[in-house]
């Protein structure tokens, strides 16, 4: 579900590199194709392999396998054969595992209140109200699901052309769900906060007649004929689809194949990744909420770049059925909004067990805004701003540093691995060399040399460091970090954490700053409580850019 591309080439496939997750590999431009059937594998062969494995056997132990090793060409070419489409799945889910706080069954959120007569109906400000408080006027009949649309499309063609956030724009949809939900409404039949708000999808979700691209140049205009889960529990949520949102391609960076998602704030800059047209669509006001997918980092470092707050739950909170997939064990869907409570709403929606999706559990989910701070133990990771602390103090919440150990080496591996076991027929096939302005290929085309030996140990020692972060976070129950966490964006995204994060100014030398909360497995309630207290007390969520002229 994708990963930011500069987060990927700067740092983690570095690292990769560093750690041995990439694997020495033939130039990028090589066709995968299988072997000459005539062609035998020899000794050679296999002390080739042997180095890339780093292991060695001797010429005696090598001819004793020499024929096993060949035979085992012929399962790999039968199981290619097998009719296995996309969207199967090996049966090995991965299960966070950690202190789980306890709660009763179910989901109940309960927001802060909103004052309606003191909103602004003005069109250069209602597009950037929160959802919480868009939720409020439409409840109260006070704006129309109908009006409202109207604007998000509106703005969504004036601005969109130097944004280059939309993929697939659906109007008629769109004002087709809002009159119904208007119609509801009217009648009494209100479904909840997210009834008649418009929102913006990431374009690796499937939706029934209309295109899903992945960002990528093959499968422009392709049609699925398949409704995410997601997609389906919005809509039954009384939600607006306005249309699909882009991603750089195959879910890596901002990149896609009308070019780049540039950041509202400074169009010099892109938006970042991969969830790049959801957080530009909600910095510049062109939804009242967004939905995302996370890997590694595709909802945080654009929420970072674009100045918005953006929530990763825990792995499984939310399905991933009928989705793109990049890594079936690190896959999470999220959303970003402009304030805390809203992605409280959006979770509250989404957030589920369902037949079609393994990895998705039932957990409740119960969140309020004055929880009994001072019960909680925050930990403070590395140099977080005082602005940041100063409010959660004020709670009684009690705070302490906290350190976690860096990731075992190699076990990045496993993302690479699995994306290209995902995108091997894609791979091995011609539609790859129609994508252009990715490292994909390299990617999938270098992590075949990965050994499955390797890659399960891989996991075991990602087993390791789940507990080693579990020791770690020790009697906490959230830890705050500057920015998006250093280096636990990488552990928490192989751990399944939720983390979420908030905007949080410029500085001296005018870059965006933010704060991350990250918090216990399925706890997402807490780091939400604590968020808030923050946001309300710096206000950084209210400014947003002007796009004008």
């Amino acid at each position: 579900m994708g990963f930011d591309g500069d987060l990927s080439r700067k740092e983690f496939l570095r690292a990769a590199l560093a750690v041995g997750a990439l694997a020495p590999f033939p130039s990028a431009a090589m066709a995968l194709q299988d072997p000459p059937a005539d062609r035998a594998l020899t000794l050679d062969d296999l002390k080739g392999a042997e180095r890339i494995a780093g292991v060695e056997f001797t010429d005696d132990e090598r001819r004793a396998i020499l024929r096993s090793v060949q035979g085992l060409g012929r399962g790999f070419a039968n199981v290619r054969s097998l009719p296995i489409d996309y969207t199967v799945e090996p049966p090995l889910p991965f299960v966070p595992q950690g202190r789980v706080p306890g709660g009763r069954p179910g989901t109940g959120v309960r927001t802060t209140r909103v004052d309606v007569g003191k909103l602004s109906l003005e069109a250069d400000k209602l597009p950037f109200l929160s959802a919480r408080e868009v939720a409020a006027l439409v409840r109260s009949k006070r704006l129309s699901p109908v009006d409202l649309t109207r604007l998000y499309l509106e703005r969504l063609e004036r601005y969109d052309p130097k944004l280059r956030c939309v993929v697939t724009l659906t109007p008629e949809l769109a004002m087709r769900q809002a009159r119904a939900a208007e119609n509801e409404i009217a009648k009494g039949q209100y479904r909840g906060p997210l009834h008649g708000l418009p929102y913006a999808i990431k374009d690796l979700f499937a939706t029934k007649g209309v295109p899903t691209t992945w960002g990528a140049d093959p499968y422009q205009g392709r049609i699925l004929d398949d409704e995410a889960t997601v997609v389906t529990r919005l809509d039954r949520a009384g939600a607006v689809m306005l249309g699909k949102f882009s991603l750089g391609a195959l879910a890596m960076g901002d990149v896609w194949f009308r070019g780049r998602t540039n950041n509202p704030w400074n169009l010099d800059q892109g938006s970042s990744g991969s969830s790049a047209g959801s957080a530009c669509a909600t910095a510049a006001g062109l939804c009242a909420f967004s939905v995302g997918t996370e890997t590694l980092g595709s909802i945080v470092s654009p929420s970072h770049q674009c100045r918005v707050t953006g929530l990763r739950p825990t792995y499984g909170r939310i399905s991933r059925a009928g989705a793109m997939a990049v890594s079936w064990t690190m896959d999470k869907v999220g959303t970003i909004c402009r304030e805390v409570e809203d992605c409280a709403l959006v979770l509250a929606a989404l957030h589920g067990s369902d037949p079609r999706d393994i990895s998705a559990v039932d957990r409740p989910f119960h969140y309020r805004p004055d929880p009994d701070f001072k019960r909680l133990r925050i930990g403070v990771l590395g140099d977080v701003y005082e602005e940041c602390l100063a409010p959660l103090r004020a709670t009684g919440a009690k705070l302490a540093p906290i350190a976690f150990d860096p990731l075992p080496e190699g076990v990045g591996v496993i993302l690479g691995v699995e994306a290209a076991a995902a995108f091997d027929a894609f791979t091995r096939g011609d539609e790859i060399d129609q994508l252009r302005n990715s490292s994909w290929p390299l990617t999938y085309r270098s992590n075949r040399y990965v050994p499955a030996v390797e890659y399960l140990q891989a996991q075991r020692g990602r087993r390791l460091a789940m507990r080693s972060f579990e020791e770690r976070f020790g009697d906490f129950d959230l830890f705050v970090a500057p920015e998006r966490g250093g280096a636990t964006l990488f552990v928490t995204n192989l751990t399944g954490h939720p983390q979420l994060l908030l905007p949080f100014g410029l500085d001296a030398q005018g870059r965006q700053r933010s704060v991350s909360f990250v918090g216990r497995l399925y706890d997402e309630a807490t780091i939400l409580a604590c968020a808030r207290v923050v946001q309300e007390a710096t206000g950084f969520h209210k400014s947003h850019p002007n796009l004008v002229p």
